[in-house]
């Protein structure tokens, strides 16, 4: 909503860390929120917030400088254009890192040598971040500036030339003018978040109505290849089928020429498989004739016990079997 990029400067200080190993190249910001200043501020909303999604934003909004960002001392880089004196760098960042439960921090800090003989000795004890925020929310939009300073509560911010700065940052600068948004700028604004959601929609729709012409597609695609599968497969199952038939009826009549099956095999014969049938003769080799002649007169040899059991699993008489067998 509009009125919730009025913004206000606010600043906050923490002591510099100082060990055996010199000066630390990290300094704490800003802490995690809801916070308030000592002295009571802030004072238009409860509270100053800055949480993990939040500091993400102000982290992005620093990572899209091209420079390094500058430390000077008491923020003159903000009086500089009405009081005329020099900006001294103290040290320059590029990064900041957002730590859970303890706030925002610039890190990988590069101090001049002449800060870093100040800070060991205790000219300087503080650094000191001015930032931006929402009047009426309290969250917090972006790093202005990062200062040393001896002053915990930095004075003096309502002297800084707001107009510059608003200019400069590309914020709206809070005036009781705009301190409300009016009725016709929040239906203003929602009409062009509307408008802008409509957009979308009809985006979304678009594309949806294109993937529904793909998919259609895609399904006719489908079902053509699976009618072309079913039809090759009948074709080869028809075809394997014919095969099978041709190669039965040259078995079949090899068998009855070699002797391997009998006339009256025949009929049974035709009613078994081609795996079946070929298992068979495969087992069974050209029958002798077993006719006798015995004084001139023919008699019947009996069966072998193999030759019977045939001549029982066809349901012929064994004398019908072995006249069968006698009549090639």
């Amino acid at each position: 909503m509009p009125n919730k990029l009025i913004t206000k400067l606010a600043a906050l200080s923490f002591e510099i860390a100082v060990g055996a190993d010199g000066v630390s190249t990290e300094a704490h910001l800003l802490p995690p929120g809801p916070f308030r200043a000592t002295d009571g501020r802030p004072h238009e909303c409860d509270a100053w917030m800055l949480d993990a999604t939040i500091a993400v934003q102000v982290i992005a909004r620093m990572a899209e400088l091209k420079n390094d960002t500058l430390i000077d001392y008491e923020h003159q880089s903000l009086r500089s254009e009405w009081n005329g004196r020099p900006v001294i760098a103290a040290g320059w960042f590029h990064d900041m890192e957002w730590r859970e439960s303890k706030g925002l921090y610039a890190v990988g800090i590069d101090w001049t040598a002449a800060a870093k003989t100040r800070i060991l000795a205790k000219e300087y004890r503080y650094i000191s971040a001015i930032f931006f925020y929402y009047e009426r929310t309290g969250e917090v939009i972006e790093i202005v500036s990062v200062a040393l300073t001896n002053t915990p509560a930095l004075d003096g911010l309502d002297s800084l030339d707001m107009a510059a700065l608003s200019k400069r940052f590309d914020l709206l600068k809070p005036t009781k003018e705009n301190d409300m948004a009016t009725e016709k700028e929040q239906l203003a604004a929602l009409a062009v978040e509307r408008d802008g959601l409509s957009n979308k929609v009809a985006s979304l729709t678009v594309e949806r109505d294109g993937l529904s012409t793909q998919v259609a597609a895609l399904t006719t695609e489908r079902d053509t290849l699976k009618t072309r599968v079913e039809a090759f497969d009948q074709e080869k199952a028809e075809a394997a089928l014919a095969k099978e038939t041709e190669d039965h009826k040259a078995l079949l009549k090899a068998a009855l020429t070699e002797g391997r099956l009998t006339p009256a095999q025949k009929p049974w014969a035709e009613k078994q498989s081609l795996t079946a049938l070929t298992e068979y003769l495969d087992a069974t080799t050209p029958l002798a004739l077993l006719n006798k002649q015995v004084d001139g007169k023919q008699s019947v040899a009996a069966l072998t016990a193999e030759q019977a059991a045939m001549a029982k699993k066809m349901g012929v008489s064994e004398e019908d079997y072995l006249a069968a067998q006698n009549s090639k």
